[in-house]
């Protein structure tokens, strides 16, 4: 497998901005496990949220065994989860027949997220709807901005309540709930981590959407980590749906990387 030098600095850029990411996050989760080796970067934090236990394939494979050897190690890892896992793989490192032997390993298709980074945000398209902003610094809020996820995303709430773990939200994490009327609708969260801020768990109410709120939201948890931190290059991993907002905010699109979970071991062990 060949790559342009432009292309190993995309890839290789997505991938470690992941890896930091996750990394961060899930390590200030109580019981987590971090280890990176054999070509496999693993952050579990062992919670019912599958996206929680993710294995990053983290380098270009020379051929179909090199990567074989490395989803074998991603499924023992898994294995050792009682919950169920992720394993992202960048294809453009991943031989030809790399679909082929994800197959074969029981690896089947589960979201596909795109990597995407600004300097600089475009100015905003529109005046931001009137909302209230809370940040997540207490467990009422936390665990607003984890009911939100959970009907913004449709999975059950007891799934992402540990996204409402007052650890996660410890100094230079910054998520912010918008509410209407007194209800929350949107929430969006700014990760300080290294040179970057991580933007994640941005979501609205399916009623809601088209108003603006989460790129107001978004825009608010941006600027609280700005003001705490200085400019830093701003990080997102969108899903398919989300990546038309982000490119109307100015981030550019990098790498595919598409989300896989062992068949015969999803859900609970």
């Amino acid at each position: 497998m060949s790559e342009t030098e432009t292309g190993i600095t995309s890839n290789r850029n997505n991938i470690e901005a992941l890896i930091a990411a996750w990394t961060a996050m899930v390590g200030r989760l109580p019981g987590n496990t971090i280890e990176r080796s054999a070509g496999v970067a693993t952050s579990f934090a062992h919670v019912p949220l599958p996206l929680l236990n993710l294995s990053i394939l983290d380098r270009a494979f020379v051929d179909g065994p090199d990567f074989r050897g490395a989803v074998g190690v991603a499924r023992e890892r898994a294995r050792a989860c009682r919950h169920g896992s992720l394993v992202a793989v960048c294809p453009a490192w991943a031989p030809a027949e790399w679909g082929d032997i994800a197959a074969e390993e029981g690896l089947r298709a589960s979201l596909n997220i795109t990597g995407m980074a600004s300097d600089d945000m475009a100015p905003p398209r529109r005046a931001p709807p009137p909302m209230d902003y809370r940040l997540a610094s207490d467990p009422a809020t936390a665990a607003d901005l984890a009911s939100v996820n959970a009907h913004a995303y449709d999975m059950p709430v007891e799934m992402v309540e540990c996204i409402a773990n007052v650890h996660l939200w410890s100094e230079m994490s910054f998520g912010v709930v918008g509410y209407v009327a007194g209800r929350a609708v949107t929430c969006a969260a700014a990760f300080v981590i290294g040179d970057m801020i991580y933007i994640a768990l941005v979501a609205t109410l399916p009623k809601a959407h088209g108003g603006g709120y989460a790129e107001a939201a978004m825009r608010r948890a941006i600027q609280y980590a700005r003001d705490a931190a200085g400019p830093k290059r701003l990080w997102l991993h969108a899903t398919d749906m989300g990546r038309p907002l982000y490119r109307s905010m100015g981030f550019s699109t990098g790498a595919e990387i598409p989300l896989f979970e062992f068949a015969d071991q999803a859900g609970a062990h």
